[in-house]
């Protein structure tokens, strides 16, 4: 993989791309409803017996196997009863036909996948058997190709790619009859660099006689195809050998592929083939899988469907497969900068990687190369940014802060020099010795670049790495809650792009670490679940909130409200105000809806600061306490201020009740969201599998004037999730959150001073039975 993004990267160039209109305009509620469409209608079309069929003109079998490996791709269980019944039909089909064996390989590569003794088993090795006879002739043929009719000397480029598309899916199966010969890919990776035309695409048809132009999807189709190739042979640290005739075919491909591409379903099969194969986010300046997903997202498909040359099974299961495939999570972003040797030297590292993680958890996992010019909205699609090279880093001060503002977002940053090199590794500690001077200013102890001992989750996360530094020396930054960015001596990534099973043990171990501790273990975004929403609006209202510093690391994870702000633009035409850092005095909370007090350390309030939110509270305003990640010294800390801040007073303390407005979401004119489930955390559901209420409130004159949090919600606001946090997820998070402001935004007359009580017949806040909530 020398050359995967665009002949502009390759030449040196980088063209910051147009940050499409498109990109976010379509949900991944949008594309779930899109999906959910497809679904019914493929369902509705299969016949009693378990078969599809809607076009005369196709082989018998080939509706059957693409509506199948569709449903499959997205995610319908081989269990499921109606999908039985069409895999029944399927193999008992008897055939001939390349694309309806090669289809059919695809799914029961799919099924036969962790089932002993599947009773599928003997008809994939039957087929791929079919696929890969007679192999001898490849010397002969100078070349491996395949026809309708199976292997051919002269067999098209669009039967090729199906073939070695279901001998790959065959091998990725685990089965050893069925793992893939790497003589035999030698000659198909020969057939297709013979075929490529000196403008740089490929054609239809296999023979030399036929000069017909260069087709963008026979173009898709070859460049795919060399790099199913290049993951079966790399096992060396070495530039790919045929790069320059790469370099051609992106260039070609750049040029041609047009926005409308999504109009033919093959076309859009064999973009996202070439997308997913290549890791590449942007052909040309086109983020295709944005640009394709907003066009299937729009309604009334079934007129594009039923206009298409081969039906509208086969239409809508390209479209089915385009969808699926192209928001599946990502494990790793790797980054291209500078000099393409240099950081891309290992060319298969991160698929190999992301191969190893689906077989290893069984889910589909993917990557992508983001460019440094890219925005870095961009680079949040992943939850890690692989940064290595063999140079010393070039960045200019202004990429550095966007590296800096990708892991204040919430992702993480990984610095691997390749091979050790002493100038990539000087130049990152030099880097990120000084990214975060501004942050370290307000955060006392955290933000610095320092070494992490060894009983650092990092080395136990999932995988117990006993010899820890010692074997992988590594160097991070913290902001108090989790890291933002981690520099490996070690060149683990070297392993993975060679495929090296014993001795590459321990690499794989680290990489499985890093991403668990990277997403705490939890369910990953879809790649069109935004973390940030730009279904904005006309702004109506706006929340003033005043976020409060304190000493107990209050200022973590500052994009959280920005993220926050634009969920409530989009729902409730409701824009914040954020006053980061104010001080707890009167003139700071004077005019604010809402004090938002969060951090993951403990702390204490002077009396003067106490005397500031008390005087706050009595004239209508309200106070959010929350607990990042759920910390105990934090909570223990907050129980204590609520203590004093409320005693003698004539407030009330209890969980949220089902009828609050806080739940409901019934905020006066504003209508929040409802909180029904409300998913938590994986660590947090494990400690407890039984739901605590959300919020605890004090209430005084029948207004809420405090409404606490003793689980994270303040730092899941930004779509991630850290390690060990006892969090709800991120959409959960935001319901939770959107309710408190719109809370906040309530009409109610200013109340009477709080007046102290000499003996209070009911105090809210208990010293005592707070703080056993959270022992």
């Amino acid at each position: 993989m020398k050359r995967i993004i665009s002949i502009f990267l390759l030449l040196g160039v980088f063209p910051t791309p147009v940050f499409s209109e498109v990109l976010r305009d379509v949900t991944d509620e949008d594309v779930d409803r899109a999906m959910a469409g497809i679904k019914r209608h493929l369902w509705s079309m299969q016949k009693p017996d378990g078969r599809w069929y809607g076009n005369g003109r196709l082989s018998e079998g080939s509706e059957t196997a693409i509506v199948l490996y569709a449903l499959l791709d997205s995610g319908e269980s081989r269990n499921n009863a109606e999908i039985k019944k069409g895999l029944k039909y399927l193999v008992d089909v008897k055939t001939n036909n390349l694309y309806v064996i090669a289809v059919r390989t695809m799914v029961l590569s799919r099924v036969v996948t962790g089932v002993k003794d599947s009773p599928y088993l003997a008809r994939l090795e039957q087929d791929v058997e079919w696929l890969t006879r007679n192999p001898k002739r490849a010397k002969k043929w100078n070349g491996w190709a395949w026809g309708y009719s199976g292997p051919e000397c002269d067999g098209d480029n669009s039967c090729s790619q199906f073939a070695l598309l279901a001998l790959w899916e065959a091998d990725r199966a685990g089965i050893i009859k069925t793992r893939i010969k790497q003589h035999l890919i030698r000659n198909v990776e020969k057939t297709w660099l013979k075929r490529q035309r000196d403008d740089g695409g490929w054609t239809y048809s296999g023979q030399k006689s036929v000069n017909t132009p260069s087709t963008v999807s026979m173009t898709t189709a070859g460049i795919a195809s060399l790099f199913v190739c290049q993951d079966v042979l790399a096992n060396t640290c070495r530039p790919y050998q045929h790069s320059k005739k790469l370099d051609k075919a992106w260039a070609f491909l750049g040029k041609k592929l047009k926005k409308d591409f999504i109009k033919n379903g093959y076309l859009a099969f064999c973009v996202q083939r070439v997308g997913m194969a290549s890791g590449a986010k942007f052909i040309g300046d086109m983020d295709w899988f944005a640009v394709g997903a907003a066009k299937l997202a729009e309604p009334n498909p079934r007129g594009r469907w039923f206009r298409s040359k081969w039906g509208s099974l086969v239409r809508s299961s390209f479209e089915l497969l385009f969808l699926a495939r192209g928001r599946i999570p990502l494990t790793f972003n790797k980054l291209a900068h500078g000099r393409e040797n240099s950081w891309n030297f290992h060319t298969r590292d991160v698929p190999h990687f992301a191969e190893y993680m689906r077989r290893k958890f069984e889910r589909p996992m993917r990557w992508q190369v983001v460019r440094i010019t890219d925005d870095v909205r961009l680079m949040l699609d992943g939850p890690l940014l692989l940064i290595t090279g063999t140079d010393a880093l070039e960045f200019t001060p202004e990429q550095w802060k966007k590296l800096r503002e990708y892991s204040l977002r919430g992702g993480t940053l990984l610095f691997v020099p390749c091979h050790e090199s002493a100038a990539f590794l000087k130049s990152a500690k030099e880097g990120l010795g000084k990214l975060y001077a501004e942050q370290r200013k307000t955060a006392a102890g955290h933000y610095g670049l320092e070494t992490l001992p060894a009983d650092h989750p990092l080395y136990s996360v999932h995988y117990k790495i006993d010899t820890g530094p010692k074997s992988a020396m590594m160097w991070g930054v913290s902001d108090g809650t989790r890291l933002l960015a981690v520099i490996s001596k070690r060149d683990f990534p070297c392993a993975w792009h060679r495929q090296l099973k014993t001795s590459g043990r321990l690499d794989r171990m680290l990489g499985v670490n890093f991403f668990l501790y990277a997403t705490g273990a939890n369910s990953l975004r879809m790649r069109m679940r935004p973390v940030f929403v730009s279904k904005g609006g006309e702004v109506r209202y706006h929340a003033k909130i005043a976020w409060l510093k304190h000493g107990g690391n209050s200022q973590t994870q500052p994009y959280s409200l920005n993220y926050l702000s634009e969920k409530l633009t989009a729902e409730n035409r409701v824009a914040i105000d954020v006053t980061a850092g104010a001080p707890i005095c009167a003139e700071k909370l004077r005019g604010h809806h809402l004090a938002w007090m969060t951090g993951s350390e403990k702390f204490s309030l002077t009396a003067d600061e106490l005397s500031a939110l008390r005087d706050y509270l009595n004239s209508g305003g309200t106070l959010f306490v929350n607990a990042v990640g759920g910390s105990r010294p934090f909570n223990r800390s907050a129980t204590d201020m609520l203590a004093k801040l409320l005693a003698g007073t004539s407030a009330v303390s209890g969980n949220v009740t089902p009828t609050s407005p806080l739940v409901t979401g019934r905020c006066g004119d504003f209508r929040g969201p409802p909180l029904k489930s409300l998913p938590r955390t994986q660590v947090w559901r494990k400690a407890k599998k039984q739901a605590p209420s959300p919020l605890r409130v004090f209430i005084w004159n029948k207004r809420v004037v405090v409404i606490y949090a003793p689980y994270g919600v303040h730092d899941t606001l930004d779509g991630h999730t850290a390690h060990g946090a006892f969090s709800y997820m991120p959409q959960a998070a935001r319901d939770i959150a959107a309710n408190i402001v719109l809370y906040s935004l309530i009409e109610k007359p200013a109340p009477p001073p709080l007046k102290k009580v000499e003996k209070p017949t009911t105090t809210t806040a208990p010293a005592e039975k707070q703080k056993g909530m959270f022992d």
